[in-house]
């Protein structure tokens, strides 16, 4: 895919009405699935603060996780994790807060981040200040929760590089979000790079995401197939999936497909993750408005 698969990956859209779903994508139970199990594989998980007292910690961490993924970051609570330990490519993202007296009613959150490696080492990484009600911070209202998130992840943003241009504001936030599942299929390291690279490219059209499915929001299921060798070459096909939430309806589909040199994809992806995202998100946006459903789109455009 280095350089067969540069010229971008055909795409293919499919608007489908509702009704059963035609397998592999059928899930063999809806009980069985718990859709409130995130990815293993995100680089970031978001740990709970210590210090001062939250009143709803664990909707701190989820929160500045999905205000991460409106940013193109891949994150998730760490509290979300199925797994005891990290995987290798994991980081922790470490907080710690304290409060102080602000004047008229109010009082200073600041929390400090810090960046664990997986082999232990850490650093600090960035601070965010906001001024909160006087203990709404302790009773953990949701909405100054909210605002909290919206803060301290903008500091994390900027602190890991990521443009400004990428983030939204926090009430652009729309009724509907894009959950991205698991990628299942890839070779190499295409999971963890093709997650990360659809949820920034995503994330630079406007698209709302989040971190955990409600009722109300869309999933994104990802399954690549690739072909055995013939020849020199392998067929890669990559089936975009749009399904509702809450009782998994198909929305439509996106399809990529192209050949590529034999083996090219068994390691590390490496710009072929970002060629086939940026080619899948253009399909996915324009997936969302044929649907009609704009309100899972804030902008509409690349950044």
């Amino acid at each position: 895919m280095q350089s067969g698969l540069l010229a971008v990956l055909t795409c293919l859209l499919l608007l489908s009405a509702c009704g059963s779903l035609p397998r592999p994508f059928q899930p063999e139970s809806k009980v069985a699935v718990d859709l409130r199990a995130p990815s293993t594989r995100a680089p970031l998980r978001v740990g709970a603060p210590q210090g001062a007292e939250a009143g709803d910690p664990k909707r701190f961490s989820l929160k500045v996780a999905e205000q991460l993924l409106t940013r193109g970051i891949a994150a998730e609570p760490q509290w979300f994790s199925m797994t005891v330990a990290p995987a290798l490519e994991t980081r922790l993202l470490k907080s710690k807060a304290s409060l102080m007296e602000a004047t008229e009613g109010n009082e200073r959150l600041e929390v400090e981040w810090r960046l664990v490696f997986p082999g232990g080492d850490e650093r600090e990484l960035a601070r965010a200040q906001l001024l909160l009600p006087r203990g709404s911070w302790r009773e953990g209202h949701p909405e100054r929760i909210e605002e909290a998130a919206y803060v301290n992840a903008a500091a994390i943003a900027r602190a890991l590089g990521v443009s400004p241009a990428v983030e939204r504001e926090a009430e652009e936030a729309t009724a509907s979000r894009l959950v991205v599942l698991p990628i299942e299929g890839a070779t190499g390291n295409g999971a963890e790079s093709l997650e990360q690279a659809i949820l920034q490219a995503l994330g630079q059209r406007g698209i709302a995401l989040a971190a955990a499915p409600e009722q109300q929001d869309l999933l994104l299921y990802c399954l690549v197939d690739i072909s055995p060798v013939q020849g020199n070459v392998q067929l890669v096909t990559i089936h975009w999936q749009l399904l509702e939430a809450g009782d998994f309806v198909e929305i439509g589909r996106v399809t990529q497909e192209n050949l590529v040199p034999a083996y090219s994809l068994a390691g590390a992806w490496r710009e072929a993750a970002g060629e086939i995202a940026q080619a899948a998100a253009d399909g996915i946006l324009e997936l969302l408005q044929q649907a009609g459903l704009r309100d899972a789109v804030q902008l509409g455009s690349p950044s």
